[in-house]
């Protein structure tokens, strides 16, 4: 098969990095895969990593020129199946896969990204694309939102990662705790900031690490120095090697109140850190069952997330070192890179009778 993502998205996000994710990995296992996307990060990046890439504009949607440019593309590069996004790409590049009877995919992220209008109904009419969701939750949450969408296939696929053969698994002292979210509302890393106070007024010796850049990110650096506890928080802002902050970590912890499934969280248990989140979303799908008592009820704020990270700062050394193992191997077994692309190429090579 040969497979164009086609993302128009003007941040970086969960998406993008699944897109490049499942090229590579689609690559490897004999498939073509190719990206199209707006000049910039997406698009050099992809050609960093040996993917043939486009940068591409969209313009409005269902802008003529954009769709004869996709036309030609497609049809020049013998493209088979089009995975795209919930924006532009779809009524752009969706439209020109569905004139020339090419498969149309569509990613979604969060149920929150449909909404029941009229533009809604009649792109789906007319592209009549597949539906691929990250989680279970995300398949439920957009029927919830547009019932209409019953009538078309949704599908439920976790987003692979790629899993180190031997993680270091170095042991920290103090122990490091470490967030990789965007500092944005959403994140809710105010609950985690009060929640490392609690534990740190308790006498519990740690570090934490805050990697990522948002629309908070002063707020939430004066709520620390508030708090008292700027001296064992380092923020890291934004970097190009995430894998690198992991490292040097213990303890990973998602503070969200809801996540459609948490591609931090995967990527975390994947370099071996013992995991804390909150009970909701699509985040139950894919928790080691090893780790059942630091997935913390949702509802009880600052201090469901100090309960949980307060267990495994009381941890002995060798005691964490296996919980950390037990993620790790969690993580392999469940939603390693190229199984789940296996899973993709499976599911796009039989679609459902016309």
């Amino acid at each position: 098969m040969n497979i164009a993502f086609v993302n128009s998205t003007l941040k970086w996000g969960g998406v993008k990095t699944w897109c490049l994710d499942m090229a590579v990995a689609l690559r490897e296992q004999g498939h073509e895969a190719v990206i199209m996307g707006r000049a910039g990060d997406f698009v050099d990046k992809a050609r960093r990593l040996g993917i043939p890439a486009w940068p591409v504009r969209f313009g409005f949607d269902l802008n003529p020129v954009a769709i004869l440019r996709f036309l030609a593309l497609f049809l020049s590069q013998r493209i088979d199946v089009v995975v795209v996004n919930v924006a532009k790409d779809l009524r752009t590049a969706g439209v020109a896969a569905r004139l020339l009877g090419i498969q149309v995919v569509q990613h979604v992220g969060s149920g929150g990204d449909f909404q029941e209008t009229a533009k809604m109904r009649l792109t789906q009419r007319l592209v009549r694309a597949r539906f691929l969701c990250c989680s279970e939750y995300v398949v439920r949450s957009i029927v919830s939102y547009v019932p209409t969408l019953n009538q078309y296939e949704v599908h439920a696929l976790h987003p692979g990662t790629r899993i180190p053969e031997a993680p270091a698994f170095a042991l920290h002292s103090p122990p490091v705790i470490i967030a990789t979210s965007q500092l944005n509302a959403d994140k809710r890393h105010e609950d985690l900031l009060q929640a490392l106070a609690l534990l740190k007024a308790e006498g519990l010796a740690f570090r934490a690490i805050i990697v990522g850049t948002g629309s908070l990110e002063a707020a939430l650096k004066e709520l620390a120095q508030g708090l008292g506890i700027d001296d064992v928080v380092e923020w890291r802002g934004f970097v190009t090697d995430v894998h690198a902050e992991l490292a040097r970590a213990d303890i990973f912890v998602l503070p969200t109140w809801v996540e459609p499934l948490g591609m931090a969280l995967q990527e975390a248990m994947a370099y071996g850190l013992a995991p804390v989140a909150r009970n909701a979303g699509g985040v139950p799908e894919i928790w080691p069952p090893a780790c059942a008592e630091y997935l913390v009820p949702q509802e009880q704020g600052p201090h469901a997330l100090a309960a949980g990270l307060r267990k495994i700062l009381a941890l002995e050394p060798e005691a964490l070192l296996k919980l950390r193992r037990a993620a790790w191997e969690h993580a392999r077994a469940s939603f390693e890179r190229g199984k789940q692309a296996e899973r993709l190429a499976q599911w796009i090579a039989n679609p459902p009778a016309a």
